[in-house]
């Protein structure tokens, strides 16, 4: 058996001892961003909650959403997420496949337009054989 020092941690700073400002940068490292903004629902910490959904300007659903692990995920983010966000997203990048589902939600529940939304950026789901990179509606 192994005897392990225990330590009496002083000046510890937990998560939600920090400014607003670092908490915003901690949150823009996590990536599918549609993870996090799931994770933020009903946590119990209103503030956290604020500061993911009040400064949520662009949504990135370019992630494989379609496998089966990832579908109560979408479902749970068109259903909790996107009625809390639709009227700030300003930039919206997404897949070919996600098309009919954002324009199913965006016609019940934001009257057919997304308010603020400037960009808007679809993938078609194909790659450039060489690099790799994924095609867009403006670089085919």
């Amino acid at each position: 058996m192994i005897n392990l020092p225990i330590f009496i941690m002083k000046g510890v700073v937990g998560l939600l001892d920090l400014p607003d400002e670092l908490l915003l940068n901690i949150l823009k490292k996590v990536n599918p961003q549609v993870l996090l903004l799931c994770s933020m629902i009903n946590i119990g910490n209103h503030r956290l909650e604020q500061l993911a959904f009040d400064r949520c300007h662009s949504i990135d659903l370019s992630f494989n959403y379609c496998r089966a692990a990832h579908r109560s995920l979408m479902k749970r983010f068109y259903s909790h997420v996107m009625p809390r966000v639709c009227h700030n997203i300003q930039s919206l990048t997404i897949n070919f496949y996600h098309m009919s589902r954002m324009k199913t939600f965006i016609d019940e529940n934001c009257n057919g337009t997304l308010p603020n939304l400037t960009h808007l950026k679809i993938l078609l789901g194909l790659k450039h054989n060489k690099t790799r990179i994924p095609y867009t509606i403006g670089n085919l």
